[in-house]
This record gives structure tokens, C-alpha cells and sequence, in this order.
């Protein structure tokens, strides 16, 4: 006959194991979930579009977090707005010198904690810094320096400008002009990101697990921006629309 004290035993034992096979469960997945973490930072930090593609989802991949440490999206972006067929080459030049200071500017990262909700998802809370803020070209303060120096330009060239429409055609005036103008602005935003100092952010990623792999990748990017809230109060998603403002700004001015 079995005992009461065996029984107590053999439940106690089986309890044990269930507790150590799901605390191994848990523990693998937190391993697997800052692993993919680890592999999307490393990726953004290093330009690789392969490692971003294979640590996160397609909406991540091309988003727009994404997006701000990619030398050719903001390349695509700037010139939709800015760039034309009428620039020189020491504007396009010039240009790609801007877009690659974007690729180079998370400096370091470091994952400070990560841990798995009751819905089996993961976020992994990592901190960045960014050798300049993100929205360096499209805060108010550089739109309001374009906007001056624009100005300026066209009080002190109207002269010129016109001359060299009475010589050449306003179509030879209307390229001096672009040109010109649109170097005033690079020269700004290159002086911009050179006057800054770094900057430290932190993101939430949010993590999913595919089954059949066995692997982690991340499904949104949420940052939470320490330089100006402070709070540690969750942010929307990273938002380009004050950069885009002040582009269309620039691009207006620059037309005029």
C-alpha cells in the first residue's frame, strides 16, 4: 500500500519538475528575444539591411525607425523635396556628404532589460545614443535659420539675379538661385549636425516569436525620448512629420 508520505513526496517531485521546465522556458525565451534584439540594434548600428530584415518584420524593416539610420531613405526623402535635375554636382555631392552623417549617427546602444508579458510577447527596453538628435534638420530653430538666410539671399542677389536674367534667360537666374539657395541650406544643416551634442533615447521593442523557427523578431519600435520628456512616459512611434514640415518649407523657399 502506498503511503500518504509518498504520495506527498512523488506530487512534490512533479511539482519541482514543472517548475524548473517552465522557469527553462522562460529563461529561453528571454535569451532568444535580446538575441534578436542584440541582432537588430547591431544591424541599424552598422547599416546592414540584411540583419534588419532578418531580426524584424517587414513593417519594421521599412518603417520609418528604420528609416532615420538609412544613408538611402533619407536620401529618397531629401531629394523628393529638395534635390532636382538643376542641381550641380557639388550640390549632389554634397548632399550624399549629408545623408551618410545619418547612417553613422547611432554611436552606441545598450539593452538595460528584457522581459516576456502573459500574452507571450517580449519587449526589450534598450538605450541609444545618437550622436546627434533625430530631428536636427527639422526642429523650428533650423527652419527659422533657413527661412532668415533664404531671405537674406534674396535681398542681397535680387540685383545679380536679374542681370543675369537679362543676359542669359530666367531660366539660367532661376538655376543660379536654386543652386545657391540650396547650398545655404545644406551648409545649415551640416552646421547643425556639427554644433550638436549627442543625444541618449530610449526604445521599447516589441518582440514576437515564430513557432516554427523557433526565433524572435521584432514587430514595433516605440521611443521613448529622454532628451525631452524626461519622464520615461512612452512616446508614439518615432514621428518624421516636423522634419518633413520643415523640407517642404525649404523646398518652397528654395522654388520661389
Amino acid at each position: 500500500m502506498i503511503s500518504i508520505k509518498r504520495v506527498t513526496a512523488l506530487c512534490l517531485a512533479i511539482l519541482m519538475l514543472a517548475v524548473s521546465v517552465v522557469g527553462c522556458s522562460a529563461k529561453k525565451d528571454k535569451d532568444g528575444a535580446r538575441e534578436a534584439a542584440e541582432g537588430f540594434m547591431e544591424a541599424l548600428k552598422s547599416g546592414s539591411k540584411d540583419g534588419i530584415n532578418q531580426y524584424s518584420s517587414d513593417e519594421v524593416a521599412g518603417g520609418e525607425f528604420a528609416g532615420l539610420y538609412d544613408a538611402d531613405s533619407i536620401r529618397e526623402t531629401l531629394a523628393a523635396s529638395l534635390v532636382d535635375a538643376n542641381a550641380s554636382e557639388e550640390i549632389q555631392t554634397r548632399f550624399d556628404e549629408l545623408c551618410s552623417e545619418f547612417e553613422t549617427m547611432l554611436e552606441e546602444y545598450q539593452i538595460t532589460d528584457v522581459t516576456i508579458g502573459d500574452d507571450g510577447t517580449a519587449t526589450a527596453y534598450i538605450t541609444v545614443r545618437n550622436s546627434f538628435p533625430v530631428d536636427v534638420i527639422g526642429r523650428e530653430s533650423t527652419h527659422e535659420k533657413v527661412s532668415k538666410a533664404l531671405e537674406q539671399y534674396d535681398t542681397e542677389h535680387e540685383e545679380e539675379l536679374q542681370a543675369l536674367t537679362d543676359t542669359q534667360g530666367e531660366d539660367a537666374a532661376d538655376e543660379q538661385a536654386y543652386n545657391d539657395k540650396l547650398k545655404i541650406i545644406l551648409d545649415i544643416y551640416q552646421e547643425e549636425i556639427a554644433l550638436s551634442e549627442p543625444v541618449t533615447y530610449m526604445l521599447a521593442l516589441t518582440l514576437l516569436k515564430n513557432e516554427e523557427t523557433d526565433s524572435w523578431y521584432v514587430s514595433a519600435v516605440q521611443s521613448y525620448d529622454s532628451s525631452i520628456a524626461g519622464t520615461g512616459a512612452p512616446a508614439k512611434e518615432t514621428d518624421t512629420s516636423a522634419t518633413e514640415v520643415s523640407i517642404d518649407g525649404a523646398s518652397e523657399a528654395v522654388s520661389d
